[in-house]
This record gives C-alpha cells, sequence and structure tokens, in this order.
C-alpha cells in the first residue's frame, strides 16, 4: 500500500508539472549500473533520485548526472529525477525507465610475448552467462574454453548446495568439477610440482565481481589461493579482470600477466556478446 501511495503522489506530482517539464532526463543502461542525466532547473536547490519509490540520492544544485549501481543485469527499472527548492517545495520532476543490459559472453586475453608457460597460455577465453540462485542471487557461472573447443565450467565448480562444496577433492578426481579445476590449475601452474589435494573454502559474490578462494595441500603444506574476476565498461567495451594469487609458495609459482604495462592481472576484453 505505500508503494502504491509513493507511486501514485509522484505521478501527481509530474502530472501538475507537465507544462514545465524542463528536466529532459534521460537514462543510459549498462549491465549493472544505470546512469541517469538532466537538465539544471531553475530555483533548483537539489535533485532527489528515486529508483522507483526508493529514495537514492540527494544531490547538490550544480549535479546534472548520477550512476545508480549494483542493480541487476537484463532488469527494467523506472527512476524519477526530482528538482526541488530550498524550502524542500517540489520545482520540477521526471520518470524515466531504461533496461539494463548484461555481461554475458566470451572474453578473451591474447599474449603478447614469449613468455607462455611452456605453450600453456598464449590466449585466455572465458565464456560469461547470467544465472539466478535462491540464496546467491544473481551471479555468473564462468566457463574456460579450451582450444579444443570444449567448455570447462571453474564457477561455480559446485552447486551451491552441493555436498562436495567444502570437502577436500583429490587432484586427479575425474568428475566435471575435479577436471575443471585440473585443467585450469594446470595452464597458470608454472612449477613441475602438482597437489595432492584441494577443496573451495569460501566464495563471495557481487554484482560485477567474484572471489572463489581455495585451500590447496602438497607435501604435507597447505596453501590458499584467491582468484578473482571484475567486470567493468572502458569505452563503450566490455571487461574483465581474472587474476590469482597466493599465500606461501604458492604466490611464486602462478603464471602472472607478462604483456607490459598491463600489470599482473589478465585484461579480457568481450570479443562475443550474448543475451
Amino acid at each position: 500500500m505505500r508503494r502504491i501511495i509513493a507511486l501514485l503522489t509522484a505521478l501527481s506530482l509530474l502530472a501538475g508539472m507537465a507544462a514545465a517539464a524542463s528536466l529532459g532526463a534521460e537514462a543510459e543502461g549498462l549491465p549493472t549500473s544505470v546512469t541517469l542525466s538532466w537538465n539544471p532547473v531553475e530555483g533548483a536547490a537539489h535533485y532527489d533520485i528515486y529508483n522507483g519509490d526508493k529514495p537514492v540520492a540527494r544531490l547538490g544544485f550544480d549535479a546534472s548526472s548520477y550512476t545508480v549501481e549494483k542493480l541487476l543485469s537484463d532488469e527494467e527499472y523506472t527512476f524519477c529525477v526530482a528538482a526541488r527548492g530550498e524550502g524542500n517545495e517540489d520545482i520540477d520532476a521526471e520518470w524515466v525507465s531504461v533496461s539494463t543490459s548484461s555481461w554475458d559472453g566470451v572474453y578473451e586475453w591474447i599474449n603478447e610475448t614469449d613468455k607462455d608457460n611452456k605453450g600453456r597460455m598464449k590466449s585466455l577465453r572465458f565464456r560469461l552467462d547470467t544465472k539466478v540462485d535462491p540464496v546467491y542471487g544473481q551471479y555468473h557461472e564462468m566457463f574456460l574454453l579450451s582450444d579444443d573447443g570444449n567448455e570447462y565450467r571453474i564457477f561455480p565448480l559446485f552447486p551451491f548446495d552441493s555436498d562436495m562444496s567444502g570437502q577436500w577433492i583429490d587432484y586427479d578426481d575425474q568428475t566435471p568439477a575435479g577436471i575443471a579445476y585440473r585443467i585450469n590449475a594446470e595452464r597458470f601452474n608454472k612449477s613441475s610440482f602438482t597437489p595432492s589435494r584441494w577443496r573451495v573454502d569460501r566464495i563471495e559474490i557481487d554484482s560485477d565481481s567474484t572471489s572463489a578462494y581455495i585451500q590447496t595441500s602438497a607435501f604435507g603444506i597447505t596453501v590458499m589461493t584467491t582468484t578473482t574476476y571484475n567486470l567493468y565498461m572502458e569505452d563503450g567495451q566490455a571487461m574483465m579482470t581474472f587474476e590469482t594469487n597466493g599465500s606461501g609458495i604458492a604466490g611464486t609459482v602462478i603464471f602472472r600477466n607478462p604483456n607490459p604495462g598491463e600489470g599482473d592481472a589478465f585484461i579480457l576484453r568481450r570479443i562475443q556478446q550474448e543475451g
């Protein structure tokens, strides 16, 4: 009922100001954010932003744009930009509807050097597919694309409600999760040693990033590796950074991005959009 009243109030406000509509509000939808922009309104002391009937932000008199972040992909949203005076009186307001896009697609990194970890890291390709879990909410399945045309799901390695999650797994395990982990680990392992077993310790999921914490045991020593990917837009292009860090000796045997000027993380560009 409160939502209906709030919407009716806002609609009434908008209807009463239709003749003076000068905001010219516009919205641009990206995979997990929306950027709103509008024209300055004479006499406005601040601008209030609403996502539906939910207040998002109050901005100063000189604001003309605002980005709402941490949104869901492939979702339709309705925002309101309201101009208000010094005494909080309503001057103008406009509603604008917009749909967010998606991060889904194939991302690729190309090795520009001759340092390729014995031929195993000439390139790196992942495919992202947006999914929804009742507990974790919206997340991305990530598949490693091999040169032979096969796909290996590396996140999540197990369904979220699987009994195998958190359990120790033999390195030569032949389940899909075991094969996917081993193929991925072998690409990044610079040493001649292989682990004896591994386990998923925990995962952290955000709207545009994910981290997986995995414990690995070898020769009686247990270390933690953290693999993180971050999604972002750069000049209208969907991008991803992918990085694995490790504690102790694990940190010294992980293959890093050898491309000059790019840092340790692998920088992938979306080469094929899906959805």
